[in-house]
């Protein structure tokens, strides 16, 4: 039976994956949440305020420890089976597979599980900071109320428990002017994590094995950016010559965040009947 597509396989080996980072990052939005609220319900009293900060803070460094185990144990996984997947393709070729995975599989994972590990340290950082500019504010309205009354605290805490319920603690501006919450963000940075690890995971492997040219795969719906390369031949390092490249096709937009586009080893016949004329000749 030939492999199934490579789009087909990273989609059911991310999906568990993914879903299990935004699990971490959506609880851990709730518990803020509930933190701040608890905070705004209980009055304005510095104590109150100063819990509430630490046990945010607390959160967000179980955060930290969570992503880098999912960091650690996700992307190389999923990088084995976009390797895995290059050795189907190689043996539907009647191929040799090279047994075991070097040291420069193991450098690869560790480098793109380390890259996606600093994508959500950057947000938790953001939201570490709004937790303690929510803290800085409501202090000082505490210091206010506590000179003016009761009635000014009382209407800080209804506006901000009404902008939490609008927009929540969690929402963020990236360079590119992009909206984001914890949940959007930790998606769209799982998804993208796990499909360049699988793909990497492919391409290191077919390279291993003297293999430059592969196919891009195809799907309903692709968005204007994908569109043009469906299907296509790309060169993964450049040396082939005739056809365009892989990092040609990402500048162009293809395997942009969310990308669910892959791909999978193209043979190249002429070549390969010229090779196989050279040895029988040799």
């Amino acid at each position: 039976m030939p492999p199934r597509g490579p789009d087909e396989r990273l989609v059911r080996f991310s999906e568990d994956e993914v879903a299990r980072l935004v699990q971490l990052y959506t609880e851990a939005e709730r518990e803020i949440l509930n933190e701040i609220n608890r905070a705004l319900l209980r009055g304005n009293k510095t104590e109150y305020l100063q819990a509430m900060l630490a046990n945010v803070q607390a959160i967000l460094e179980d955060l930290r420890n969570g992503s880098r185990t999912w960091c650690e144990e996700a992307i190389p996984r999923i990088y084995v089976e976009g390797a895995k997947f290059a050795e189907e393709q190689l043996k539907a070729q009647r191929e040799k597979i090279i047994v075991g995975f070097g040291v420069i599989h193991q450098q690869a994972a560790q480098v793109l599980a380390e890259a996606a590990y600093n994508r959500l340290e950057g947000v938790v950082q953001t939201i570490g900071r709004k937790s303690e500019d929510i803290y800085r504010v409501l202090a000082l309205e505490n210091i206010r109320g506590s000179v003016i009354g009761y009635k000014t605290w009382e209407q800080v805490a209804k506006s901000y428990r009404e902008q939490l319920a609008e927009r929540g603690v969690t929402g963020f501006e990236d360079a590119a002017g992009r909206n984001w919450n914890m949940r959007s963000y930790t998606e769209m940075v799982a998804r993208t994590t796990t499909m360049e690890a699988h793909l990497q995971g492919t391409a290191n492997r077919l390279l291993e094995h003297g293999h430059d040219l592969v196919k891009v795969s195809t799907h309903s719906g692709a968005c204007n950016k994908c569109s043009p390369w469906q299907g296509k031949i790309l060169s993964l390092t450049g040396r082939t010559r005739g056809f365009p490249t892989l990092q040609e096709a990402k500048q162009a937009g293809l395997f942009h965040p969310n990308c669910r586009h892959a791909y999978g080893l193209y043979i190249d016949l002429d070549e390969e009947i010229e090779r196989l004329e050279k040895e029988l000749g040799s």
